[in-house]
């Protein structure tokens, strides 16, 4: 694992820049991210229409329970179902302020480490409530197991592809963020010099 002074904004100096096919990457990268973003955009927009915000479809969004009759899954969306139910008001709400928030954070890449495990998670919450799983996928005429396990892999691929580290923010938070630092994307200066202290030492 990088250390401190190997990848975090205390380090310093040495070595090339990063290529121009490794910064195309990351661009192309945060070109995606932004993307994703402005999806997450529309989906919080819908959230805050009146029939969701004001907590009057949670019932037929949450509703999944009735049909899945799975042990501890069925439990799990009757759990859900019933937080919703009990401040439908609030819980919507909190619902599109979250999205909301997804949408911002990788649209401007502010704290995109923590947004993008955020979305992540966020979105598992999504599927394996309102969404069941997809769950009976034995009922006639099914196409998918649920859009939001797609939204759990493309965070995780964002993360993984560093997609914070350009056209973001985070290049301005992260020097200032000390111990927290891991919230932000590493800048591609970071991802330079991580990427010399884990390649091997060439042959003599």
């Amino acid at each position: 694992m990088a250390t401190q002074a190997e990848f975090g904004p205390r380090a310093r100096g040495g070595g090339a820049a990063l290529s121009g096919t490794e910064t195309g990457r990351l661009h192309r990268a945060a070109v995606v991210r932004i993307g994703f973003g402005l999806i997450w955009a529309i989906d919080a927009s819908f959230k805050w229409l009146p029939g969701f915000v004001h907590g009057q479809t949670l019932s037929d969004e949450l509703g999944s329970g009735s049909s899945v009759h799975t042990p501890v899954i069925h439990q799990w969306i009757q759990v859900w179902h019933g937080a919703a139910t009990s401040a439908p008001g609030a819980f919507a709400v909190g619902t599109a302020v979250i999205e909301t928030l997804i949408a911002l954070g990788l649209v401007l890449g502010v704290f995109s480490n923590l947004v993008f495990v955020g979305s992540a998670v966020y979105s598992f919450g999504i599927w394996s409530s309102a969404e069941a799983f997809g769950l009976p996928w034995n009922t006639p005429g099914i196409t998918d197991v649920g859009p939001s396990v797609a939204y759990i892999f493309a965070s995780l691929a964002l993360l993984h592809a560093y997609a914070g580290s350009t056209w973001s923010l985070d290049s301005r938070l992260r020097p200032r963020l000390g111990r927290f630092a891991w919230l932000a994307g590493p800048t591609p200066d970071e991802i330079r010099r991580r990427a010399a202290h884990t390649s091997p030492a060439p042959a003599s």
